[in-house]
């Protein structure tokens, strides 16, 4: 096999079986709130209940890289049963949130999941090197290879969307939609999801490291 042709082949594996996940769009007010220090911030996951296994996982590593950050954060499929909520009235539960010390909530929502399946063949390299001066040569080589079996590869998608309202008004000051690819667990998904929301959210100041600030005092 050429060099080349080895370094295709190992890039194409490398690609399929690792995940990856970057946002796509991201909004920010210009007035964001700098209040979100005194008080609690909460992680609320709207996924699938197929996907509750995963939306723990996302709420707890969000809601624990924020307070790595210094903020007192809680995921809230830790404190509430959110299916509560259903039918009641909007400014009741932004009331229980509030006297509950809440005066933030950041969202992830999980706005599609698409699965796909296709037929990747065998390497076609060592078939390419046949002579292709000769076409009963190059014919049968090629012929040869577009009949042996092949593998089935399992591609996952998951499409995000988080956004961060501060009580009591709800009022919106961050929103970001993100897309993964073939994450190899929830927990690794949850972990690179987190890391890659709170890098935006610090680098357009909607929030800031109240760890480093208080080491600077």
């Amino acid at each position: 096999m050429k060099p080349f042709a080895c370094s295709l082949l190992i890039f194409s594996v490398f690609f399929v079986q690792c995940s990856s996940s970057n946002i796509t769009s991201s909004w920010h007010s210009p007035e964001a709130s700098t209040s979100l220090q005194h008080g609690r911030i909460i992680v609320v996951g709207l996924m699938p209940e197929s996907d509750k296994r995963l939306q723990q996982k996302m709420e707890n590593h969000l809601a624990d890289d924020l307070c790595n950050l210094g903020y007192d954060a809680a995921a809230s499929s830790d404190i509430y049963n959110f299916e509560t909520y259903k039918g009641q009235d909007q400014k009741q539960i932004i009331k229980e949130l509030k006297q509950n010390g809440i005066i933030a909530v950041l969202t992830i929502v999980l706005l599609d999941k698409q699965k796909e399946t296709y037929h990747a063949p065998k390497s076609m390299f060592d078939a390419a090197e046949a002579d292709t001066n000769n076409f009963d040569v190059y014919y049968n080589a090629i012929y040869s290879k577009i009949n042996e079996h092949g593998y089935y590869v399992n591609n996952t998608y998951y499409f995000w969307e988080s956004s961060l309202f501060v009580m009591p008004n709800q009022e919106l000051v961050y929103s970001a939609k993100t897309q993964s690819f073939n994450p190899s667990s929830a927990l690794s998904l949850a972990h690179e999801y987190g890391r890659l929301i709170l890098s935006d959210m610090l680098e357009h100041n909607v929030i800031t490291n109240l760890n480093k600030q208080k080491e600077k005092l």
